[in-house]
């Protein structure tokens, strides 16, 4: 408990700190050096901006998670409801058409002492992981498998049946990309970020959750850490397994479940330093039979018997040959079924002499399918989704080790996005000049003069804190994710915000929206305007500052990765309405644009502050226009819906790495079958 109150006090440092000086700006202007708050006005506008203040103070304050300690239970089901809304398990990824590949495993044993026990019956089935898993003691499993074994896929039902069959008592599943963990971050601190940013939580009750045993980290990509010839105990991988096996709860090992490529922890178990207390089950390779089997099922393989029948033949005759070794794990299958099933002559991949060769030519069919199964007049041609993923997988490639997370908020923090980088300090830094440069000449000496410059230069410093990795945010991330603009998620939203645990700090957000209409309809005698006129020019803005409240009320996963965008959206029409209202005040009243030009400077600045991650991402969008979409996160929505992406909590990822590294290879799409070029390798090896 010492520990979570230093932890709280630490985060509501900084917090402290901007509260002092926006306070300390507030007295310094009405007060004037003596001078006073003479009239009702002045009184009036101080109460506002000390309101203001404390406002913020509050929205910050939630948004960093220092919230009162609730009911684990009750924080249980808030994040169990959230990961099955999140982690819904497409059909079409183990197979669709009512037809799936049928995953199966096998429990190996350890080489090593301290493994746990495994049930005496084991079930080795997809649809009985969960009851396996829950034979095992300690609850800690390692899933291994080949490349494209379906690894993935099994994590993914795991997290599904055993959320949809948890107990009071038991840990939620939640599905974790290992793709971002950090040499120098604890796994714990690694586990609440990901709860924070994927889910929606804030960090006290993600913190609360994960010391109390109630989240079960489902890790997903071991293999994908390193990149080949990197030392094993220098290995990211290596030092995953170390944190595992120190990860308790309480005095006994914390449950997790791990997936790894089986020839790597092959390689870490013989070591001597693997997972400890875990049982490992191995994926079994899908056989030709099974194969077969998928095939011969699929609905428009049954109509084109005449192309399929001579695969089929094939895959019977020569069981252990070139294309039954390319069909054997379930996203080939699945890929192989995708490419060749309506269009294309599966008869093809006959000639292929590698795997690698039949690889190459099953996903020069993958991209131009999956378009045309999701539109039957393709809104994008497949040469140039083929464009645009490549130039992500690119992306992805270019971060140390490879990434298979991709995250829109944090592409131009990648080695790759100097450049963009760069455009943002630029832009704000602009921004602060011309600031300085139109606002001092006409301000009066003294304190308001000297406050003006502190204010600018406290905005732009926090606005270029966003480029430090856990920058501090005037408005967090996870506070920012919104819905789609026509979905029936906001009328949750508003109730949420109106009765659910939040509803106090909504009240307080109300605060100020409430003086301004009182300061704006209220007759001069009580400090008021009176203006009905005004009242209508400042509603637009204050519904634009409720829905953004009330969007802080759902869960980031539930909304999508892409919300934070809309947020951001959001952020920028609730400046610009105030910002067009000084515009058509300013020119009814005659003057020119140098009088109005300061302040719209200003709220530029400040919408850099606020919704930094958002600039930082049109910056990347600018330097990057011509290689992706402007509209990059509509893209890839219609890309999980073509089956070519896939979401995992608040992320996107390619369907498959194996999908990726291939991308990342042909920046092209292969206009004929063509032989892999000589030393390219599509699995990375330990």
């Amino acid at each position: 408990m010492k520990a979570k109150r230093q932890a709280g006090r630490r985060a509501l440092a900084p917090l402290t700190v901007v509260a002092c000086v926006l306070l300390a700006l507030c007295l310094t202007y009405v007060l004037g050096f003596g001078e006073g708050a003479k009239t009702l006005a002045d009184r009036v506008a101080l109460v506002m901006m000390v309101l203001a203040v404390l406002t913020l103070v509050v929205s910050l304050r939630r948004g960093t998670g220092a919230a009162a300690v609730e009911d684990g239970t009750a924080l249980a089901g808030w994040l169990g409801q959230t990961v099955a809304s999140a982690e819904l398990l497409s059909r079409r990824v183990i197979g669709g058409d009512r037809v799936p590949v049928r995953v199966t495993f096998a429990f190996r044993r350890s080489s090593h002492a301290r493994s746990a026990t495994r049930p005496l019956v084991p079930n080795g089935t997809l649809d009985g992981l969960v009851t396996d898993y829950r034979a095992v003691r300690p609850r800690r499993l390692v899933i291994t498998g080949q490349p494209g074994a379906g690894k993935s896929v099994l994590a993914r039902a795991f997290v599904a049946e055993f959320n949809r069959s948890r107990t009071e008592a038991e840990p939620v599943p939640v599905l974790l990309p290992l793709g971002d963990w950090g040499r120098q971050e604890l796994f714990r601190d690694w586990v609440v970020r990901h709860l924070v940013r994927d889910y929606g939580s804030t960090r006290a009750h993600a913190t609360q959750l994960t010391d109390s045993g109630l989240v079960l980290p489902v890790l997903d990509g071991l293999d994908e850490l390193d990149e080949p010839g990197v030392p094993l105990p220098d290995s990211r991988a290596q030092q995953v397994l170390d944190a595992l096996t120190g990860y308790q709860s309480g005095l006994e090992p914390a449950p997790v479940v791990l997936t790894c490529r089986t020839d790597l922890y092959d390689v870490l178990e013989a070591s001597g330093r693997p997972m400890l207390d875990a049982a490992r089950v191995e994926i079994d390779p899908v056989k030709a039979q099974e194969a077969v089997r998928f095939l011969a099922m699929r609905q428009d393989a049954i109509h084109r018997e005449g192309e399929w029948l001579p695969v089929l033949d094939e895959l019977r005759a020569h069981p252990q040959g070139v294309l039954a070794r390319s069909l054997s794990t379930p996203w080939r299958l699945v890929a192989m079924a995708t490419a060749y099933e309506q269009v294309n002559d599966p008869r093809e991949l006959l000639g292929a002499r590698t795997e690698q060769e039949a690889t190459d030519r099953m996903f020069a069919h993958f991209i131009p399918e999956s378009v045309r199964a999701v539109d039957e007049e393709p809104r994008h041609s497949p040469e140039r989704v083929h464009a645009w993923l490549h130039q992500l997988a690119l992306q992805l490639e270019s971060r140390a080790g490879g990434a298979n997370t991709l995250v829109l908020s944090e592409l131009a923090r990648f080695p790759g996005a100097l450049r963009a980088r760069v455009l943002y300090v630029v832009t704000v830094g602009l921004l602060a000049l011309v600031t300085l440069r139109t606002f001092l000449p006409d301000a009066p000496q003294g304190s308001l003069g000297w406050g003006v410059v502190l204010l600018v230069v406290g905005i732009t410093v926090t606005a270029l804190l966003l480029l430090r990795p856990g920058g501090i945010r005037l408005l967090p991330h996870a506070a920012m994710g919104l819905p789609p603009w026509r979905s029936p998620l906001w009328a949750v939203a508003a109730k949420a915000a109106v009765t659910g645990h939040s509803r106090r700090g909504v009240l307080v957000l109300s605060v100020l929206p409430t003086l301004v209409l009182w300061r704006a309809l209220a007759p001069e005698w009580l400090g008021g305007m009176g203006d009905w006129t005004m009242m209508l020019a400042i509603l637009p803005t204050l519904m634009l500052y409720a829905a953004l409240v009330a969007g802080q009320a759902l869960d980031a996963a539930v909304i999508g990765p892409s919300g934070w965008l809309r947020g951001g959206a959001l952020v920028a029409l609730v400046l610009l309405c105030p910002a067009g209202m000084i515009v058509g005040l300013s020119l009814r009243a005659g003057l020119g644009l140098d009088t109005v030009l300061p302040p719209l400077v200003l709220l530029g600045l400040l919408y850099c502050a606020l919704s930094g991650d958002t600039v930082l991402y049109l910056c990347w969008l600018l330097i990057h226009f011509r290689k992706v979409p402007f509209r990059l996160s509509r893209f890839l929505d219609w890309c999980h819906a073509a089956g070519l992406i896939r979401i995992t909590g608040g992320v996107y990822q390619f369907r498959h790495r194996e999908f990726q590294e291939w991308l990342a290879r042909h920046p092209a799409p292969l206009t004929r079958p063509t032989a892999p070029a000589r030393g390219a390798a599509t699995v990375r090896t330990p």
